[in-house]
């Protein structure tokens, strides 16, 4: 059967205050590294995040999807408790009959945006629930992967390992039910352009993400969809498509704040990326 979600990436609320206030050099900085950083004042508080995702709450209760995915950063700080108050309030006011589902950020999930620590992850499943995430609608399993674990999992350790359990038991049910198609949901991208392709900051370490991909090709799993690096971009490699969509929030690249409508039929997976509307 045919259902449509929408996929939300990097509510972030507070990331534009971080990136306000850079004076030229600073900028050119960024851009060197591929970064687009706007010039803008310094400001505070995350009242210009927060008002990117109530429009694109209002655009998922105009669409009204069969549910919608949250791919992780959906605030700025973990330890900010008003960012975090701020984004369950907004989401609050998702129509109550759409099912909401999201997966960790590094920016949710490790105080210092990067690495997890046993404290984080504890801080996480308190606030935010489950950090492994998975669901069935219609004939398709959506897979919600820990991320920032793959990224790092040097200071939790097991948790590699669990989540790579996690993995192999949820593909396997899946083949066991007859489940038509598994869609894999992530913070991080798998990777980039290339499945060899070098280690960065915006993908998966080769190490970890050749074992993953090796286990969505054997479960014919041909389709992840991600944020991270606050920007569009596509990338297959043996047969599987990552889908790194644009932020809600701050954008990195050239694209605009925006949310991504996919369509999952019997033909398929199709999706587009829709921009916010400007701010005033």
């Amino acid at each position: 059967m045919a259902h449509r979600f929408v996929f939300l990436a990097d509510t972030q609320l507070g990331c534009f205050a971080t990136f306000s206030g850079f004076d030229g050099a600073a900028i050119e900085d960024y851009a060197l590294r591929g970064l687009n950083v706007r010039p803008s004042p310094r400001v505070e508080g995350f009242a210009w995040d927060a008002e990117r995702y109530r429009e694109a709450v209002a655009a998922i209760n105009r669409v009204h999807p069969a549910f919608v995915v949250i791919g992780g950063d959906l605030v700025d700080d973990p330890n900010a408790d008003d960012q975090v108050e701020a984004f369950f309030a907004i989401t609050a006011t998702i129509d109550d009959d759409i099912p909401l589902h999201w997966v960790p950020g590094n920016h949710d999930i490790a105080f210092d945006y990067t690495v997890p620590t046993p404290a984080s992850l504890t801080a996480y499943r308190d606030r935010f629930g489950d950090d492994l995430v998975s669901f069935t609608f219609d004939d398709t399993l959506y897979l919600g992967l820990n991320t920032t674990v793959i990224d790092h999992p040097h200071e939790v350790p097991g948790e590699w390992e669990r989540q790579l359990a996690w993995i192999d038991d949820e593909l396997a049910t899946a083949q066991r039910l007859g489940v038509g198609r598994v869609v894999a949901i992530g913070h991080h991208p798998l990777f980039l352009d290339a499945a060899d392709e070098p280690d960065s900051y915006w993908n998966l370490p080769r190490e970890r993400r050749s074992i993953i991909l090796d286990r969505f090709a054997a479960a014919g799993v041909r389709i992840g969809f991600s944020g991270h690096w606050h920007r569009n971009h596509l990338g297959t490699a043996d047969g599987f498509t990552q889908v790194i969509s644009g932020p809600v929030g701050y954008p990195l690249g050239d694209d605009p704040s925006g949310y991504r409508l996919v369509d999952v039929g019997a033909g398929g997976v199709e999706h587009a990326y829709h921009p916010l509307e400007p701010l005033a």
